[in-house]
């Protein structure tokens, strides 16, 4: 099952989070190879509308670094958002939720 967590986003701002691929048992997983991590963030779960967010694997620790630049972070509306990063095994026969969430946009004020 995913973890929940919710991040706050500054509109014109770098955006930024990590999160750790674990086990059942809660030890991080090797996802160094084989994998690829996606995310994208809705204003509702049945939107067609969506923000791709660029999801890294940084190695063997079962770490993501999340990011959206400052320029993309502009375009998008303040409000809530529902967001997820999932892994996807190579060949696509297996996809682990990581991390859900909200993210909450504050609006820019200086432009």
């Amino acid at each position: 099952m995913a973890t929940s967590i919710n991040h706050d986003m500054d509109q014109g701002a770098n955006f930024l989070f990590s999160a750790t691929a674990k086990n059942s048992s809660g030890d991080p997983i090797n996802i160094s190879s084989g994998c690829t991590a996606s995310c994208q963030m809705r204003k509702h779960y049945t939107s067609t509308a969506y923000t791709t967010l660029t999801a890294s694997i940084t190695g063997a620790t079962g770490n993501i670094n999340v990011s959206l630049g400052a320029t993309a972070s502009s375009a998008v509306k303040p409000g809530v958002y529902f967001y997820d990063v999932e892994l996807q095994s190579n060949n696509g026969a297996t996809v682990q939720r990581v991390v859900q969430g909200m993210i909450t946009v504050y609006p820019e004020v200086t432009k």
